[in-house]
């Protein structure tokens, strides 16, 4: 998938203006988007490749905005704080969820 945040839109998100964790933020905004489209794949190939088709203009607003809330997500758990888990780490926050449900396969019943 291209690019579909841009690292000047990244560091907008988490309000951050030096250069020094560029790379950092980078590799997030790939990890992130990485995230929401792993959460977002279905069995339907159609879809999928719909996914894949994206670009930075034809992404959906929630489905980028799921990611910048997910890049907020990685920069601001980053491993190394004190602080134990209150969520489930492989659970995504209700936020991203809430973006991402009309993009979701509907469970069957």
């Amino acid at each position: 998938m291209p690019d579909v945040i841009s690292l000047e839109q990244a560091k907008a998100h988490l309000r951050i203006t030096s250069v020094h964790d560029d790379q950092d933020i980078s590799d997030k905004v790939v990890a992130a988007t990485q995230v929401v489209i792993d959460y977002l794949s279905r069995s339907d190939t159609t879809w999928n490749d719909t996914m894949a088709a994206w670009t930075y203009d034809t992404i959906p607003a929630s489905v980028r905005a799921a990611i910048l809330v997910q890049l907020g997500e990685l920069y601001r758990k980053r491993g190394d704080d004190a602080e134990p888990e209150t969520e489930h780490p492989t659970r995504l926050s209700t936020t991203v969820m809430a973006l991402l449900m009309r993009y979701r396969d509907p469970g069957i019943a």
